[in-house]
């Protein structure tokens, strides 16, 4: 069951107008009251707090689905889960553009810092209004806001998702050192909050916390064993091994990454969202999409038009130069798809400084319309 509330609002100097919030959800993700007033307390005050232009477009979409699964394990007794999620997406559109976009999302009972959203379209606002350029065809990626865990989902999780039919191209590196040694990452099923999260498996197991990656060495796969993290978006799809929650450790400290940051080979592009992410499972090519970014020349900070990084996950992950620490900690959410379905997925990161990549001109990497879930639209979305 699924609850959609759309609220649209057009700035102008005579202040708030057509504001609409509509919802049709008999079981509300969290109290009722909290369903139907924090968008449309979140539209209004977001709207509110951007510059007064009679050409902003405001739209703020609030998602929330509950879904009652049974699982019938082959030995057992059935298992029952009731899984939770939402979401707040903001477009701001000027002249038929769309000029700043931000979100956030949730599972369970407890709602994310909604403030905090306002602050993300304020910040995007104002990267919108510096003065626009193309990047150049080698940089180094400090990837902040969040935009870590799309990074992480794609170059890490994907890559360690492993079956016999598709065995990872880390098979027989167990214990080896695959990555820097300041990576340390967990898919937590568990994480109270986490978007992605969920108890059980398709198979009616319990979901347990697995370890990934041990300071750059191979600890584990998200593979096809018994016990392993099966997923499915709903009976039409057959289960595989998915990540769920990715976390990866900071550092205690800030210092790594202000060293690192001083000793860059090429310039430093500050990523605030990534777009639509792939991986290709027979060499490992990754392909992504860098949808708002800045780099700073002298004192003037540029906006970047989008573009597309392309490199080989195994070589991106052993060449991250730096994580930031604690103070640089963020969410990520989206929905990933897969022959399994279209699951929601997120990571816990700080920020990441990766070795030189060569970037693309822009192509949008967008899956089949068909393929993408309704009311879930494309934002954030990863395929593999």
């Amino acid at each position: 069951m699924r609850d959609v509330s759309r609220l649209t609002a057009e700035r102008s100097g005579r202040g708030l107008a057509g504001v609409v919030l509509s919802t049709g959800s008999e079981i509300p993700l969290v109290p009722s009251a909290q369903v139907e007033e924090d968008p449309r307390r979140l539209a209004e005050d977001i709207i509110r707090r951007l510059p007064r232009s009679e050409a902003l477009h405001v739209v703020a979409e609030a998602h929330s689905a509950v879904e009652n699964r049974l699982y019938l394990p082959g030995n057992g007794p059935a298992v029952r889960e009731t899984l939770r999620t939402g979401a707040i997406v903001v477009d701001v559109v000027k002249a038929g553009r769309r000029v700043a976009e931000a979100d956030i999302a949730w599972s369970g009972h407890v709602l994310p810092d909604l403030e905090g959203l306002g602050e993300q379209v304020e910040q995007a606002l104002r990267r919108a209004g510096a003065p626009h350029r193309t990047v150049g065809s080698e940089v180094q990626l400090l990837l902040l806001d969040g935009s870590a865990g799309a990074f992480l989902h794609e170059v890490c999780g994907h890559l360690l998702e492993s079956t016999r039919q598709r065995p990872s191209l880390l098979a027989g590196h167990t214990a080896r050192r695959v990555a820097q040694r300041q990576l340390t990452v967990d898919d937590d099923p568990r994480r109270v909050g986490g978007f992605g999260t969920h108890r059980f498996t398709m198979l009616g197991t319990a979901t347990s916390r697995r370890r990934l990656l041990d300071a750059g060495r191979l600890a584990g796969f998200l593979a096809d064993t018994p016990d392993g993290p099966w997923r499915a978006e709903d009976s039409r799809h057959g289960p595989q091994p998915r990540m769920s929650h990715l976390e990866l450790a900071p550092a205690s400290s800030p210092a790594p990454l202000d060293d690192a940051l001083g000793a860059t080979s090429a310039p430093v592009v500050r990523v605030h969202r990534l777009g639509f992410g792939s991986l290709d499972h027979r060499d490992g090519t990754v392909v992504l999409e860098v949808k708002d970014a800045t780099v700073l020349e002298g004192s003037v900070v540029h906006r970047l038009e989008p573009f597309v990084v392309t490199a080989e996950a195994r070589h991106l992950l052993v060449d991250v130069r730096a994580v930031g620490c604690p103070a640089t900690m963020r969410q990520w959410s989206a929905y990933c798809l897969a022959a399994s379905g279209s699951l929601p997925v997120g990571a816990s990161t700080p920020s990441v400084l990766t070795g030189p990549v060569s970037t693309l001109p822009h192509r949008p990497l967008a899956p089949p319309r068909a393929a993408v879930p309704m009311p879930r639209r494309e934002k954030g979305m990863s395929r593999t």
